[in-house]
């Protein structure tokens, strides 16, 4: 009998031995992602701008436009719309490098609908302005452009 109760303890051993091997590889997971989140966040930022068509050259002072989402609300009438795009990140650049934290980035919308507005923001440490709350009045259905210098994207609504 003491043999038996021998096997069932060496048992829960292995079983407590692979929980600390995926507590270790948890952590060192979390470490290593929070010392290149920057640089993960920027992979995927090129990503997302070659496949909008977007480009950057590497000269002078460039920006990229994220995706983002249109909010139409009805109003006035069955075709006239209030246009709100909540929030759109654009990445400034200076000679293919983002820019320094403190610039002011300057982006016009516009619809298919005849509405255009304007807004800004200013870049963090990575270049990157968060520009929000940008309302414009149009029809109700159609597509919005953010343009950013030579860049732009659309999203449809």
């Amino acid at each position: 009998m003491s043999k038996l109760l021998r096997q069932n303890r060496e048992s829960g051993q292995g079983l407590v031995e692979y929980a600390l091997i995926l507590v270790l590889v948890s952590i060192t997971v979390i470490v290593v992602l929070s010392f290149l989140g920057d640089s993960v966040s920027g992979v995927f930022e090129r990503v997302s701008i070659a496949l909008s068509g977007q480009t950057v050259a590497g000269q002078g002072t460039e920006y990229t436009v994220g995706g983002f989402s249109v909010n139409a609300t009805q109003f006035g009438g069955p075709a006239t719309c209030t246009l709100t795009v909540p929030s759109v990140n654009v990445t400034m650049y200076q000679d293919g490098v983002p820019a320094a934290a403190g610039q002011t980035v300057t982006v016009s919308a516009s619809s298919g609908g005849g509405g255009a507005a304007s807004a800004s923001g200013t870049t963090n440490a990575n270049g990157v302005a968060t520009i929000g709350g940008i309302t414009m009045i149009s029809t109700c259905s159609g597509t919005v452009t953010i343009t950013a210098g030579s860049n732009s994207n659309s999203s449809g609504y």
